[in-house]
């Protein structure tokens, strides 16, 4: 299959150091040189140079991480869904993370405007020593009339395979014509972001510690809660991205501190 834009990564661990072991892309995705943190921790842009997505366009990102190897992977501003009614958006994105591993994957927002039709499916195949940590927002786009939610669809899944096994299935599905705002959907919101982190040292004393951080925060809603596995999940619904992006700086904050003893990633494009 041709892919609008297809991305290959693989990082290793040489000599105590995590590189760019071999990188393939091809069509309208590029990546940026790694940018060393102090940590010793990669960190890659993914740039679009298309400008947005649109009606028929197809995307695929392979990630592997091999063993001891650890990776940062960021987008370089949002993600913009055009009119797409007849054949639709889909992005499918694979991880790969092997034994004791580190894989932080941090999106700008996804922004779906008038007629578009979008759909993701996110896979991560991961061994239970390894560390995963993954958000995503979902922000209405523009119209000239001002109205929200005049897209067709979002529709995004993520699986999470530890050891060969699936432990955890999210599907978001957002439908504008079934009416967002009622019960037990946007319930009067905008926005919604979801945070995942893996990881073999998240519990609920982890997980009362980010509650105590967001008892204050801005006007927002959120829900936490361990998974089934060594992990947890955030849902948040607000008004605005600078709003869920601040609350999961906070997360990240109590996650890196509680869990690895280090600083929160800087994740700021130069």
């Amino acid at each position: 299959m041709t892919y609008t834009g297809y991305l290959q990564l693989e990082v290793e661990k040489k000599q105590n150091r995590s590189v760019i072991s071999n990188s393939f892309f091809d069509g309208v995705l590029k990546i940026t040189r790694p940018t060393y943190l102090p940590e010793g921790l990669p960190l890659l842009t993914l740039i679009h140079v298309g400008g947005g997505y649109v009606d028929g366009d197809s995307y695929k990102t392979e990630v592997v991480v091999s063993e001891g190897a650890k990776l940062a992977l960021t987008t370089q501003a949002s993600t913009k869904i055009y009119k797409s009614p007849r054949l639709g958006v889909t992005q499918y994105m694979d991880y790969f993370l092997k034994n004791n591993s580190e894989l932080y994957v941090k999106q700008d927002s996804l922004i779906p405007y008038k007629d578009a039709n979008f759909s993701q499916q996110t896979n991560v195949y991961m061994d239970s020593n390894s560390i995963f940590y993954f958000t995503d927002i979902i922000t209405p786009g523009w119209s000239e009339d001002g109205k929200l939610f005049q897209y067709e669809k979002v529709a995004s899944k993520m699986k999470i395979f530890i050891d060969d096994k699936l432990q955890v299935f999210d599907h978001q599905l957002l439908v504008p014509n079934q009416n967002l705002h009622q019960f037990m959907q946007l319930e009067g919101y905008t926005h919604i972001g979801t945070l995942f982190m893996i990881h073999p040292h998240v519990s609920e004393t982890v997980i009362e510690k980010i509650r105590e951080a967001l008892s204050s925060s801005i006007d927002a809603r959120f829900g936490i809660s361990l998974l089934n596995v060594p992990g947890l999940a955030l849902r948040v619904l607000a008004n605005s991205t600078p709003a869920i992006e601040m609350i999961f700086n906070m997360c990240e904050t109590v996650l890196r501190k509680d869990l690895d003893e280090k600083e929160m990633i800087e994740w700021r494009k130069w």
